[in-house]
């Protein structure tokens, strides 16, 4: 029997390697595998409904806790900036200005920027209030003089920062016909002081509750796990890595983060629809237009996308944890 030719066997193998797959079709047939691997779980998660809807309930509390309060705080922060009274200032002139003078000096308050208004109130006028108030009036009579200076009431704009509310009124301390500036803020520090200390604590009851949600999620992929011990293994026999065996309870931890995300959605919304009435109606009781703000886009991306990142996390830990003890 004569000998192969060598130029045959070396077209043979230049036909055989000259075979590739190009990457356009790696990376099709991949995107195609985990879109498969990615409708069959939550397919297999739908024929368990009871035991999934308890994880995703699960989930959806434990973020609707920490967003209530992040909703709660946001809406809090803008209350503050609402009211007038937060860097209203009391000017009290010298008691030899008269009231045309106050008057210039109040016109020229008025047309300072930053000031959104000003009153004037005379000396004879605080006196009048203080009389009808206090109950003083025969010892009034009494005194030589009216005691009280003249006071002029600014209310600075609504959206001015507070360093420029106190550095307006270092302003007005230079006026010659001032006699002082009165600005309480100390009542709005605290109540900044108390929102950070608030926010601090969203944070801590945030991380608590995601931990809470790694460990869910952790245990509901150990006892998928443990009811497909006998599959892996066959996998495994047939020449399946641990990647591929890891991928469709990957993305089982996806789907519960972003279902219980979806339903935590619902939940806030659901909450905000039951008490927006009621505090615009008690807004409306003091005269005020203010409305309860729902949690806000980007405060709602956040909230679904540590989700499917926690429920991601929480069935990856437990992956690499138990799937290394399967061996066929």
């Amino acid at each position: 029997m004569p000998a192969p030719d060598k130029t045959d066997r070396k077209a043979r193998s230049g036909g055989a390697s000259a075979h590739t797959i190009r990457l356009q079709d790696r990376l099709s047939a991949w995107a195609q595998q985990h879109q498969l691997v990615a409708v069959e779980t939550l397919m297999r998660l739908l024929t368990r409904p009871f035991g999934s809807i308890m994880t995703w309930l699960v989930i959806a509390i434990s973020l609707t806790l920490p967003g209530a309060m992040w909703m709660t705080l946001d809406n809090l922060s803008q209350l503050s900036n609402r009211f007038q009274a937060s860097g209203s200032m009391s000017v009290y002139l010298q008691p030899a200005v008269a009231d045309k003078d106050a008057q210039q000096l109040l016109n020229q308050i008025l047309g300072t920027s930053g000031v959104a208004g000003a009153n004037y109130i005379s000396a004879d006028q605080a006196l009048a209030e203080f009389r009808a108030t206090s109950g003083l009036g025969e010892a009034l009579d009494l005194l030589p003089e009216n005691p009280l200076p003249g006071v002029i009431v600014v209310e600075p704009e609504l959206s001015l920062p507070q360093a420029e509310v106190i550095a307006l009124a270092d302003s007005l301390r230079s006026e010659r016909r001032i006699d002082s500036v009165e600005l309480d803020t100390a009542w709005l520090d605290r109540l900044h002081a108390l929102l950070a200390l608030s926010e601090r604590i969203v944070w801590v009851m945030g991380a608590l509750l995601a931990l809470g949600i790694l460990l869910v999620v952790g245990n509901t992929i150990r006892l998928s796990i443990a009811a497909r011990v006998d599959e892996i293994r066959v996998t495994k026999l047939v020449g399946a890595t641990n990647a591929w065996v890891r991928r469709p309870f990957l993305y089982t931890g996806l789907w519960f983060g972003m279902i219980g995300g979806l339903v935590s959605w619902i939940l806030l919304a659901v909450g905000w629809a039951l008490v927006s009435g009621p505090v615009a109606d008690l807004a409306t009781l003091y005269g005020s237009e203010y409305r309860l703000l729902p949690l806000s886009a980007g405060a709602a991306l956040v909230l679904l996308l540590g989700a499917m990142l926690l429920g991601w996390l929480g069935a990856w830990w437990s992956v690499v944890r138990h799937l290394h003890q399967i061996e066929p």
